[in-house]
């Protein structure tokens, strides 16, 4: 029943290691429910404070009325021990309890699922490939999961929604906001090709605090994460963070070493992550093929990403980064090095990004390059 479900979900200070002793012993919401104070202590004999004061507590007035509120708006519940709950998500470090459901959730454990962010004050390019990346996942079969955030989040949605296939964003308000408000539309259109879902309850309202939270699901319902576009203080890396604790693949598309705006993802992949410059990186990685109605590698248009140029450098010297290396050999400024290859300065800067990533290429203070030692 849903409300014994909500019921649970309002339990304070719930740690993981007692939803899933709870769960074992008295298998579903509606079992927590009727166990005596003695079961529970029995269960859980270290839980202390207001976890025994909530689960003690059996007085059902909030739980219905949070029901009927969802009723109202045409949303689902589905709470953690429903057999529906994404085994995916149950398995991570403080799962939610409960999940407020509008439109069709897909089965997100028998599926194929991408987790796309990114920051909100995206560039252009930043967009772009986040619409590119999602469109061609989802004309392969890849469900994309976001947060209909502003940028990175909502372009990811709507090429996923151009490709085909469902998507789904999770919110950090209740599943009848909509945040930001200029998403309306979009909303909507995920809602009729995929579902909006929150572990809030209706009429929750965005706090700080929630957004954050939020992110561990997003990570949590994903095979992988794509960090697309990142500065260093932006929200995506604590998704990154989340999915590396989850036991989540990594991936992040690099940018050029002067951008702030790719500082974070440049980080992520200096750090382990999978550098991609193409969707089928990612797609290559789970063993799935470009779907052939999806975006051709060429018309994506990543103008900044050259694809594997460096794998080829030393073998072909006619190739950019074999005009690169020889100018390096000796610490040089870019502006000479500009000069000396007659690149144009935006590629020149994306080559040198993929070389440092590579350790082969060292950037000094002040412009300066030179081969790594």
């Amino acid at each position: 029943m849903e409300r014994f479900s909500v019921w649970l979900s309002l339990v304070r200070g719930m740690k993981e290691e007692y939803i899933r002793a709870l769960t074992e012993t008295l298998g579903s919401a509606e079992g927590i429910y009727r166990a005596s104070s003695g079961d529970i202590s029995d269960i859980i004999p270290d839980a202390r404070g207001m976890v025994l004061d909530d689960l003690f507590n059996k007085d059902l007035t909030k739980a219905e009325k949070i029901c009927r509120e969802s009723a109202h708006i045409g949303s689902r519940i589905i709470g953690y021990t429903d057999r529906e709950f994404p085994r995916r998500l149950r398995q991570i470090p403080d799962p939610p309890l409960i999940l407020y459901v509008k439109g069709r959730l897909p089965d997100m454990d028998n599926n194929m699922t991408i987790g796309m962010v990114g920051q909100r004050k995206a560039t252009p390019a930043g967009l772009k490939h986040a619409k590119d990346m999602a469109y061609s996942f989802s004309r392969s079969g890849v469900i994309v999961v976001s947060g209909m955030a502003a940028g990175v989040d909502s372009a990811s949605h709507m090429g996923a929604l151009d490709g085909g296939s469902p998507t789904v964003a999770v919110f950090g308000t209740g599943v009848d906001g909509c945040y930001p408000s200029a998403n309306i539309d979009l909303k909507r259109r995920i809602i009729e090709n995929g579902a909006v879902i929150s572990e809030y309850p209706p009429k929750t309202v965005g706090k700080p605090f929630n957004f954050p939270r939020r992110n561990r699901i997003i990570s949590g319902l994903s095979r992988g994460v794509l960090v697309v576009e990142a500065r260093i203080k932006s929200g995506s890396l604590g998704t990154a963070a989340r999915a590396l604790e989850q036991n989540r693949d990594l991936f992040a598309i690099p940018g050029p070493i002067d951008s702030a705006d790719y500082e974070g993802a440049n980080l992520l992949i200096k750090q382990g992550a999978f550098a991609v410059t193409e969707p089928g990186d990612v797609l290559g990685f789970y063993g799935y093929s470009v779907s052939p109605r999806s975006v051709p590698v060429e018309a994506i248009s990543i103008p900044d990403f050259p694809e594997k140029e460096t794998q080829r450098a030393e073998k072909n010297p006619d190739d950019e980064n074999g005009r690169i290396l020889p100018a390096v050999r000796e610490k040089i400024h870019i502006d000479e090095l500009i000069s000396k290859t007659g690149m144009d300065p935006a590629e020149l800067l994306t080559r040198l990004t993929m070389l440092e990533i590579e350790g082969r290429v060292v950037q000094y203070p002040g412009g300066f390059y030179e081969l790594s030692k």
